[in-house]
């Protein structure tokens, strides 16, 4: 089996299970009494580590093979995923979240460094656009597969559920094992590694800085809807079921406008595609704190997709085509680290502003903060 077609197969195991396990979170939080602001603590737990650690993974990654880091953030990932399942006090729950954090981050660092110096140039926006698909589809499989779930057995969701995000991402793991070692010609040689001012170098790249920035905007919201949505529901008497088919609408969406990316991109650009997305995203996130019905709901999502799926990958290819080929990874990481840091402190935010005003005021905040991005990228000259 060929290297990306394994990177593919575990992107739908890898994130399938993580996107099952942050609303299970949630249930979890809300079962145990625990208050919405809850609800975005773990969520920061989630990123608090991985942000601290994202710079010195890239820059080994850059001087070693990605594979070791690949198959340790996917045992992480097993190892969190199977403590949920009795994990009741937050404390256990927070370090569950860090386990599962950590997993993460190694796991795509290596991946996207692995993508960018095994693919030509040319072909970075096609293969970074499938390399988001994949975990698209994971995002639209698990929470399929939870509401099924749900349906059948409400009364006790979350734990067998944490069991089967376990297994999905102990596949994931399996996928990886006898993934063979890169080409000569695709490894720089050690003399050439990354400076300690590589960082800032790749700050300096024409556009890598506003699409970290985007990137940070584009994850906090999905990261938002996601941890929010079963808060959503219960305020207003929607099922564990319908939520969960309401978060596989949105995935659905996504896999369909990361399909077609390379192809507007091709027409386009990059900038003019990203500033497009985040006005869609804006418009969708803000209407999900009106008092929609089902179906609206599930309209204004399907609409949240296709905008927010197209932010990830358009911001991988562009920083990898920026980066030189020593220090792929680090920018990698670098990016990580912007997206990390939002996922941090937003959720904070979030939490503070769902406990004071209410959880519709955080998806009105979100569609305000992808309008501002988009507002600023506008007066930027496309790069």
């Amino acid at each position: 089996m060929g290297w990306f077609i394994r990177i593919l197969i575990h992107g739908i195991l890898f994130h399938g299970a993580l996107s099952t396990m942050r609303p299970l979170i949630s249930y979890r939080a809300l079962d145990n009494g625990l208050d919405h602001a809850w609800l975005g603590v773990f969520s920061a737990a989630l990123s608090l580590v991985p942000l601290l650690i994202a710079l010195p993974v890239g820059r080994w990654v850059d001087l070693h093979d990605e594979r070791p880091a690949y198959l340790a953030g996917s045992a992480l990932l097993t190892v969190a995923a199977f403590g949920l399942a009795w994990a009741h006090t937050p404390a256990a729950i927070i370090a569950c979240s860090v386990v599962a954090g950590v997993g993460l981050i190694l796991a795509m660092v290596a991946a996207q460094a692995m993508v960018a110096n095994r693919s030509p140039r040319a072909t970075f926006d096609n293969r970074f656009g499938l390399f988001a698909l994949a975990g698209s589809a994971g995002q639209l499989l698990g929470p399929l597969l939870l509401s099924g779930w749900a349906v059948t057995d409400p009364a006790d969701l979350t734990t067998p559920a944490f069991l089967g995000t376990g297994v999905a991402a102990a596949l994931s793991l399996l996928t990886l094992v006898g993934m063979s070692a890169p080409a000569p010609r695709d490894r720089t040689p050690p003399a050439r590694a990354p400076r300690r001012t590589r960082a800032a170098e790749v700050l300096r790249e024409p556009g890598v800085a506003p699409a970290i920035a985007a990137s940070l905007t584009v994850l906090a919201a999905i990261d938002m809807t996601i941890v929010y949505l079963p808060a959503l529901g219960e305020e207003r008497g929607i099922s564990a079921a319908a939520v969960s088919l309401l978060l596989a609408v949105r995935a659905a969406a996504s896999v369909v406008s990361r399909a077609l990316l390379g192809v507007a991109v091709a027409r386009r650009g990059r900038h003019s595609v990203l500033i497009a997305s985040l006005v869609v995203s804006a418009a969708a996130v803000a209407a999900l704190a009106a008092p929609l019905p089902l179906w609206g709901l599930a309209a204004a999502l399907a609409v949240a997709g296709l905008g927010l799926g197209i932010g990830q990958p358009l911001t991988m290819a562009w920083v990898a085509d920026a980066a030189r080929p020593s220090a792929r990874a680090t920018a990698m990481a670098l990016r990580m680290s912007g997206n990390q840091l939002g996922q941090t402190t937003l959720p904070l935010v979030a939490s503070a502003v769902a406990g004071g005003v209410g959880v519709t005021a955080v998806f009105a905040a979100f569609g305000a903060a992808l309008a501002a991005m988009a507002a600023a990228l506008t007066r930027r000259r496309n790069p």
